[in-house]
């Protein structure tokens, strides 16, 4: 868990809130490891909620293995991003930490023939529903919480010494026969998203070597799986979006939580998007500037050549609802995202809450505008950030001057 600098710490004591936080960071990890460390021993027994984390580091022989809480009841949400929106950051990090990571060093190729441990932990990503599991590991693992950018936050972690699955996985049908294909993993990952697959479940089984023609499966990593996962959907989506009629007005949809909150503003254009990122001053990563910092990435008509490289995973996350949107609503459209970091966003979770932030906002009544002037008049009123950036943006709204911006790149 992040924590400010120290010298306001000492100060602070976590009751002054001189960091701007309304919760203690150092407190609250305090607090969590003294909920959990009486729960976590080397002999696990509980219901894996179909976790699995694959690392990146050492590549490609990486650490591999499924995530194994000590408790049995209620275990599904531990590792369902689809179902935390309007939960608190706290929350989150506690029933996270909760998750204990089994992991043993496996080569990325293995995926395509497996074994043993691997073999079994592949049947646990599979399934829709928690799965026993008994698990002991080499020693019992030292308390930690290990948080990153891309992924949810996990608890200890240990190398394993026996693992035992103690029940029948409940596999989906359409996951068990995408699995037996030999297709292209693109194309299951569309099929798994028709037939209602969360999208947290695929990118778990493009990460568990489960997906893909059988001669190229690997293990991919799970901050790797997550941001592949996104991207190829908004793909899948673009190929119907591009070819529909565009809407004809602005449209403003707006929600946050945990300390984000997202605009998305979409015009009457041709598909291009722009994803803004703005930390606030004192927020995670920006502690000690008095001014916002503004990150940015986008895409005209004929998409990116190379990876967004400065909002990274968030990017495709985001890009991801809102194709979403526009698919169902049979309709094409200009975007801009814009994402407002706060302070009281103390530690990060992962690019899931801009994915499903996103989408619930999507999921609201827009406000609806004729003119990009009535739509700044709205902004406004109640963004702090937004409105200094917005200016060089209005270029991607006039398109009857500027058509071919879009055409050419």
């Amino acid at each position: 868990m992040h924590a400010p600098k120290t010298n306001l710490c000492t100060i602070c004591r976590g009751h002054k809130k001189l960091c701007g936080r309304d919760i203690c960071p150092i407190l609250e990890k305090k607090r969590i490891r003294e909920a959990i460390v009486p729960l976590i021993n080397k002999d696990i027994f509980g219901a894996s909620p179909s976790a699995f984390f694959v690392g990146d580091w050492n590549y490609p022989k990486v650490l591999v293995g499924p995530l194994v809480p000590p408790v049995h009841e209620n275990t599904e949400i531990f590792d369902l991003p689809e179902g935390w929106h309007g939960k608190e950051l706290d929350e989150i990090i506690k029933f996270r930490s909760l998750l204990v990571r089994s992991k043993e060093f496996v080569k990325v190729t293995d995926a395509k023939n497996p074994k043993g441990y691997l073999e079994k932990s592949q049947e646990i990503v599979m399934s829709k529903k928690p799965v026993d599991v008994e698990l002991v590991l080499k020693k019992t693992p030292h308390f930690a919480l290990e948080f990153s950018q891309f992924s949810p936050p996990t608890g200890p972690s240990g190398f394993v010494e026996s693992f035992k699955i103690a029940e029948n996985p409940k596999v989906p049908r359409a996951v068990d026969k995408i699995n037996s294909d030999d297709i292209k993993a693109s194309k299951g990952i569309s099929l798994l998203y028709d037939k209602d697959i969360p999208v947290s479940h695929i990118s778990k089984l493009l990460s568990a070597g489960l997906l893909g023609e059988q001669k190229n499966r690997k293990l991919v990593p799970t901050r790797w799986s997550i941001t592949a996962t996104d991207d190829s959907l908004s793909k899948f989506h673009l190929k119907k979006v591009k070819s529909s009629p565009e809407i004809n007005k602005f449209e403003i949809y707006h929600d946050e939580d945990v300390g984000n909150r997202f605009v998305v503003i979409l015009f009457p254009s041709m598909w291009c998007y722009e994803f803004l990122e703005c930390w606030l001053p004192g927020s995670l990563f920006l502690e000690s500037s008095l001014s916002p910092n503004v990150i940015s990435d986008y895409e005209l008509f004929d998409g990116r050549k190379e990876y967004a490289s400065l909002t990274a995973g968030a990017y495709y996350a985001a890009r991801f609802s809102v194709t979403e949107h526009l698919f169902e609503s049979r309709r094409q459209a200009g975007a801009l995202v814009f994402m407002e970091v706060h302070p009281s966003y103390h530690t990060p979770v992962g690019v899931w809450r801009v994915r499903e932030i996103t989408r619930n906002a999507l999921q609201k009544k827009p406000d609806s505008f004729d003119t990009e002037e009535d739509v700044l008049k709205k902004l406004q009123k109640f963004y702090h950030c937004l409105l200094r950036n917005i200016g060089k943006r209005v270029k991607y709204w006039d398109l009857n001057t500027d058509r071919k911006l879009y055409q050419t790149g």
